[in-house]
């Protein structure tokens, strides 16, 4: 299909732009045409407007107001939207608020078919209530949902449509969508039993082929795989996609990028931004003449705001909250979380499994935190949206060599990802102290722990460790310390990580957490924030 880009590339962050109308559908031999798309992407069940506070850059002075929620982002969709509007979203609406795993997603469904949607790609937390759960829930959507790349084994077909045809104003949009390629080491493999992952390249290639015989006009992705693996794609194939509309890595491109002509957008996370979009197509020659994409913050505005939607959250929140709601202790300074760094938050947590399951050690994995907390009251809620993903506690033994190894696997693979990617996904960690030299790393020498205590003794090859952790980390221990010289055993104590956590501030009552440094790299390797 594509092209030559013709195109100014206009980004403004705060107005708005609009194209004067120059086609003429009657006599059919004005082929430009207008298209608006709309989209956003891992909004995670953030269904009700939430605070947040920025800064004046000029003045210093902190603003607080609400943002996002169902009735903000609905009400901003339906300001926005015309005739000429294709409104997309990239996935992972599920898992973030109690809603959403009380009712196992189904509250998700239930409120996406208020927007009006032309396509839904399937993102990685739809399916952490299982593949047959998330089947049933989309049966209730009245949206096309999408996921080329995702093969259910017994049936023998995708998860959801590989692809899609919507005709807006005249213009033939071909949309393919893609589900995270590393799914199976996103959730546990009990959600994912029944499921194949396809080669992204043939499923794309296959795409296009049936979108160019069709004669679209433009050929789409929406992807929940993240921006870095967005522009691989888009050098991959950019001969033959215009435009990328992405999600999974909650990344706001407040200027889309353009990796050789084809356009990049993503819209953050948590519902705080709507994309929009703005094209001049040529319907004849196949081709974007202008392009102009920005980001609108979901601000609350009481002329903008779905009343109705927000009526049907709160009904649905009012049926299953109950004591959700009731304080349970206080927070004496604010819990941050981390990603590539230690957070006071997750050793907090990492403190309070390690005591509960009674081992030497814990872990856990930082991408399951998601949420921080200001300094107040702490609710049982909080900890439900902390802790979404309703973990169970594994234990398991493993001799001081074996650790040792596990350890040094772990690092050296951080190492690597952070010198490549600018970030990794940290391990908290509990009960230990590493001090470790990732110039070491880099330059290949195997010699790079500098220093490994065990509540403050040095680490014993030859004595047996017990290490807490949750069963995701537990199911996925290759992934995070690789491959293992001896059997690991799992225990799995079923109990789930919030009602533990739930417990530790109860007892606790009042709680100051003060962030310390368990993990130390010497040659302080640059971290990108993210």
């Amino acid at each position: 299909m594509k092209k030559y880009i013709f195109s100014i590339f206009i980004i403004l962050a705060l107005t708005s732009f609009a194209y004067p109308q120059k086609s003429d559908s009657k006599s059919g031999k004005d082929k430009i045409r207008k298209l608006t798309i709309l989209h956003w992407n891992d909004f995670h069940a953030r269904n009700m407007p939430y605070r947040i506070s920025k800064k004046d850059t000029v003045t210093g002075e902190s603003e607080s107001y609400y943002i996002g929620g169902t009735s903000n982002m609905l009400g901003y969709i339906n300001k926005l939207r015309e005739k000429n509007t294709l409104l997309l979203n990239g996935g992972d609406d599920f898992q973030g608020t109690p809603i959403s795993t009380i009712t196992r997603g189904n509250s998700q469904i239930e409120l996406l078919n208020l927007y009006g949607l032309d396509a839904f790609v399937i993102g990685n937390h739809e399916f952490d209530y299982g593949q047959y759960s998330l089947d049933s829930a989309l049966k209730k959507a009245n949206f096309d949902y999408l996921s080329a790349n995702v093969f259910i084994k017994s049936e023998k077909r995708t998860f959801g449509k590989p692809y899609v045809i919507k005709k807006i104003n005249g213009i033939k949009c071909g949309i393919i969508g893609l589900t995270a390629t590393d799914l199976m080491t996103l959730t546990l493999p009990k959600n994912v039993s029944d499921i194949e992952m396809l080669n992204t390249d043939s499923v794309i290639t296959a795409g296009i082929k049936y979108l160019k015989k069709k004669k679209c006009d433009l050929i789409i992705l929406l992807t929940h795989i993240g921006v870095d693996k967005d522009k691989k794609l888009a050098e991959k194939f950019s001969k033959d996609i215009d435009i990328i509309i992405g999600g999974h890595s909650h990344t706001p491109l407040f200027r889309p990028e353009i990796v050789k002509g084809v356009y990049i957008s993503q819209a953050g996370s948590y519902s705080r931004w709507l994309g929009k979009i703005d094209m001049t197509v040529d319907t004849e020659k196949d081709t974007v003449l202008k392009f102009f994409g920005r980001l609108i913050e979901t601000k609350m505005d009481s002329s903008v705001y779905d009343r109705k939607a927000q009526e049907k959250v709160e009904s649905m929140l009012a049926a299953v909250q109950g004591d959700l709601m009731n304080v349970i202790g206080k927070l004496e300074s604010d819990w941050k979380r981390g990603f590539s760094e230690e957070s006071n938050l997750g050793q907090w947590e990492a403190d309070a499994v390690r005591k509960k399951a009674g081992t030497d050690i814990a872990f856990l994995n930082s991408g399951g935190i998601r949420k921080d907390l200001p300094k107040g009251d702490i609710t049982i809620n909080d900890i439900w949206e902390i802790n979404p993903f309703g973990n169970t506690i594994v234990t398991f033994v493993i001799s001081g060599k074996g650790l040792m190894q596990m350890i040094k696997n772990n690092i050296k693979s951080r190492v690597m990802e952070i010198d490549e990617l600018g970030s990794s996904d940290m391990i908290i960690v509990s009960g230990v102290k590493i001090i470790y030299d990732s110039k070491k790393v880099l330059a290949g020498d195997d010699d790079f722990i500098e220093k490994f205590l065990i509540n403050g003794e040095q680490i014993s090859d030859t004595k047996n460790y017990t290490v807490a952790t949750n069963n995701y980390v537990g199911t996925q221990l290759k992934k995070y310390f690789g491959e293992q010289p001896e059997k690991i055993s799992i225990y799995d104590t079923n109990i789930i990580d919030r009602d533990l956590l739930i417990e530790a501030v109860i007892d606790q009552k009042n709680i100051n957490t003060v962030l310390e440094t368990r993990v130390e790299d010497i040659s302080k390797q640059e971290i990108k924030r993210q």
